[in-house]
């Protein structure tokens, strides 16, 4: 059982060091850094034969298909790379694990070909307007070089007003077809699944010029991917209902996301333990050392 970790991370390079040190076992970990960010931060630190830092690093801008950029960047490393990995894992920088390494192996054995991606059908009646009107407005991105990142926010965010005040509105269904699925950035994945997500991203213009203009790109592309494969969704973790929080949609990490992602500390120990989640997340040097500390000794 061998797993690769896919990384995404643009701060505080101790916490990333202390996250890869902690599941340095049977793994390999492909990091993204921002391309804002500098990168020998983190590479005169965090080194190692199976430790691997992205060359083709994206501009990250939240909220944009640059996050998608980013995410294929990493399937891409790992597919490509001359190993088998039995799951691609995505993490933030900022994770760390509640279970041991071994836990962890035992549990990716044990749950045979089953995909740890999960998915709410926002194209479904059952999911509530108020929860899929976010995703019904046209969000266009610009990149141009004359401007800068400030000059295209504000180009972006006034067409995406005057395109609202016009009443344009997406469809939560794309032109081929497809339901958008809504789920979480974080999950767990075969490497096969992996190449068919990385084929149908590099293939398929149509999705591609879809989720160009859209919101939260991060959580959705993957899943509306694989859930609009029979095959694949079969083996996908489908919420039906009506949309259950993001949170609900996290199936590995621990995260309290209301009213702001909460920075985890000594005092969440316990709650964390009992949540029987894999990971845990938002982690900052200084304030979750103590935490840490706690997290390296337990049994």
């Amino acid at each position: 059982m061998t797993l690769a970790y896919l990384i995404s991370a643009h701060t505080d390079a101790p916490q990333l060091k202390r996250l890869v040190d902690a599941l340095n076992q049977d793994a390999h970990f492909f990091i993204h850094i921002d391309k804002k960010t500098d990168i020998t931060k983190f590479t005169s630190i965090i080194q190692g034969e199976n430790i691997h830092f992205l060359d083709n690093r994206v501009d990250v801008r939240w909220g944009t298909i640059l996050e998608v950029e980013y995410q294929m960047n990493l399937i891409a490393a790992a597919i490509d790379y001359p190993k088998h990995f039995d799951r691609l894992i995505t993490l933030s920088g900022m994770d760390y694990p509640l279970w041991s390494n071994k836990r962890i192996h035992q549990y990716f054995r044990e749950i045979g070909d089953k995909e740890i991606l999960t998915g709410c059908d926002l194209a479904s009646p059952d999911v509530s307007p108020k929860h899929t009107a976010i995703y019904r407005l046209a969000r266009p991105f610009f990149a141009l070089s004359c401007f800068g990142n400030k000059g295209n926010q504000r180009l972006s965010i006034a067409c995406r007003k005057v395109l609202g005040a016009l009443g344009v509105k997406k469809s939560l269904t794309l032109p081929n077809g497809w339901h958008l699925y809504k789920g979480a950035a974080w999950w767990a994945i075969s490497e096969d699944l992996g190449s068919y997500i990385f084929n149908t991203y590099r293939e398929n213009a149509e999705a591609r010029d879809y989720f160009r203009n859209s919101f939260g790109q991060a959580e959705t592309f993957i899943q509306t991917i694989a859930f609009n494969s029979p095959k694949w969704a079969a083996k996908c973790m489908l919420t039906k209902g009506d949309y259950p929080g993001l949170a609900a949609l996290t199936p590995l990490q621990f995260i309290i996301y209301e009213p702001v992602i909460k920075i985890m500390n000594e005092t969440d120990y316990e709650t964390l333990m009992a949540s029987g989640k894999m990971f845990t997340r938002k982690l900052i040097s200084l304030e979750s050392d103590k935490l840490v500390q706690r997290l390296e000794t337990r049994e």
